[in-house]
C-alpha cells in the first residue's frame, strides 16, 4: 500500500483504493477471513474458508492460512486475520443452569 502513496513510478500499477464489500452478519455468517495478497495469490477463497474451519480458535485458523500460503510458494507479504462469528461463549468453568 506504501508504495501507491509514495512511489510516483508504480502509481499506474498499484492502486490505493481499498475493495469495500457491506455484509450484513447474521446467523450465518461463520467467520471472516482479512488477508493480505500474499494469503490470497497462492490461497483461493474456497480453500481458505475450508481451512480456517478445520481450526476451532481464530489465531490457529490464521496462522494455518499463512502457513499454507507459504508453503505454496507466495512471494508477497503474508498478513491474515480470521474473525469467528456467533461461537458458544458460556464459560466452562460455570455450572450449567437447569
Amino acid at each position: 500500500m506504501s508504495r501507491a502513496f509514495g512511489n510516483r513510478m508504480l502509481k499506474q500499477f498499484v492502486v490505493a483504493e481499498p475493495e469495500i464489500q457491506d455484509q450484513e452478519i447474521d446467523e450465518e455468517f461463520e467467520l471472516l477471513v482479512l488477508a493480505s495478497d500474499g494469503l490470497w495469490d497462492v490461497v483461493p477463497n474456497d480453500d481458505a474458508v475450508s481451512l480456517a474451519l478445520t481450526e476451532e480458535e481464530p489465531e490457529a485458523a490464521a496462522r494455518k492460512l499463512t502457513e499454507t500460503a507459504f508453503t505454496r510458494g507466495s512471494a508477497d507479504n503474508i498478513t491474515c486475520i480470521v474473525v469467528k462469528f456467533h461461537r458458544d461463549t458460556a464459560d466452562p468453568a460455570s455450572p450449567q443452569q437447569d
